[in-house]
């Protein structure tokens, strides 16, 4: 039976240049590489950012109970000019794994079919194994709603899932993440009467009325907070006043919004708060307002239960960390698994996204020995 060498494997993974929902071949790469060690590979296809579809990959290795599932992606995010080796090489120097991709989150799935070839090659175990790889996490995120519709037409149920996503902070292990704030976006249209300056009383000024809208709304507190989430926080982002003259007051004014809550909200429930202190406003001050919003992900987390403790035990036993279990960071595909059990375990996440992203070599041998002791203790 062939088994994979991580750091091998990650190397030839980063030089696949996927950004966006560029394939590039590292689909069918992978299912090559899967098929040898006795994944059977469905390739799926969802909605791309250009005009051919993204491809997302669903391998599956044995058919009883239970089921363990690996949850991914190979998409990069782009930022690459500036590095001071090319992001698309995989160099390897000085302890370390250059490229885009090494620590989000190429480096991560090496780590893991680098584990469940070796588990494969050397334990009998009942049960099943999975991967769902989707191309878009970063950028449309159709991939892993595409795969996980394939899987409920098939009947397919997963048990338990581990996300890849880089998950540590200072050392590999240090943080696994059981869940994810949710994300909206929100858009606050304010249309009030325009008017010459000079002449009080014959306007009415949808930028004082914008103003004290979002010094409402930074003013108010959304919660508390939850035992793994901190507080909801709204920041605005943009605003927008499309006036050319100086002595002339606007007939509107826009500003755009970021939240991200916990799980004491649901988007649907925050919409209500917040409409509510953004329409008392509106209406103190004559304005009239429209208002538009956008949902990426709700608010989710996975009560630890014995695999989350299960792992937090291996990670303790191979690096000595004491893991802190928390919902840090934006959002991730792990977002469209619905009620499977699940944590996200991966590298570290200390230059994700930047130019010059690297990973260490040791964090990577790490890595594969934590996902080789999750099956092991799994089955």
């Amino acid at each position: 039976m062939k088994t994979y060498d991580e750091l091998k494997l990650a190397q030839e993974l980063i030089r696949f240049p996927t950004v966006k929902t560029e394939d590039k071949g590292i689909m069918k790469f992978l299912s090559k590489k899967l098929t040898t060690i006795g994944f059977k590979c469905t390739i799926i296809k969802s909605k791309g950012t250009g005009p051919n579809p993204a491809l997302n990959l669903y391998a599956r290795f044995g058919n009883s109970k239970p089921h363990i599932n690996f949850l991914g992606h190979t998409d990069v995010v782009a930022n690459l000019n500036n590095w001071k080796l090319p992001p698309f090489k995989a160099v390897v120097r000085s302890g370390y794994l250059n490229g885009r991709g090494s620590q989000d989150m190429k480096g991560g799935i090496a780590c893991w079919i680098s584990a469940i070839s070796n588990f494969i090659k050397n334990k009998k175990f009942n049960g099943s194994i999975s991967i769902i790889i989707s191309a878009d996490e970063e950028t449309t995120g159709y991939g892993c709603p595409a795969v996980m519709k394939y899987l409920r037409r098939k009947k397919e149920k997963i048990d338990f899932s581990v996300v890849g996503e880089p998950s540590s902070n200072k050392k590999v292990g240090d943080e696994i993440r059981i869940g994810r704030r949710g994300s909206m976006n929100g858009i606050i249209n304010v249309y009030g009467k325009s008017g010459h300056s000079a002449f009080a009383g014959s306007y009415i000024n949808p930028c004082t009325t914008l103003a004290k809208i979002i010094a409402k709304l930074k003013s108010s507190s959304l919660d508390n907070g939850t035992e793994f989430m901190p507080p909801s926080n709204l920041e605005f982002t943009k605003m927008n006043v499309d006036n050319v003259s100086e002595n002339v007051v606007p007939q509107s004014a826009s500003a755009k919004f970021n939240v991200r809550f916990n799980s004491k909200h649901t988007s649907s429930s925050l919409k209500k708060k917040l409409n509510k202190i953004i329409y008392t406003v509106a209406k103190k001050e004559k304005c009239k307002i429209k208002m538009e919003y956008r949902v990426s992900g709700e608010a989710f987390y996975t009560k630890p239960n014995k695999e989350i403790y299960m792992v937090k035990k291996i990670v303790k036993k191979v690096t000595g960390n004491s893991a802190k279990l928390n919902c840090r960071g934006g959002t991730s595909d792990s977002r469209f698994l619905g009620s499977i059990p699940r944590l996200e375990l991966g590298l570290r996440n200390n230059s994700i996204h930047q130019v010059n992203e690297r990973t260490s070599i040791s964090d990577m041998k790490k890595l594969t020995k934590i996902y080789y002791n999750i099956l092991e203790n799994y089955f």
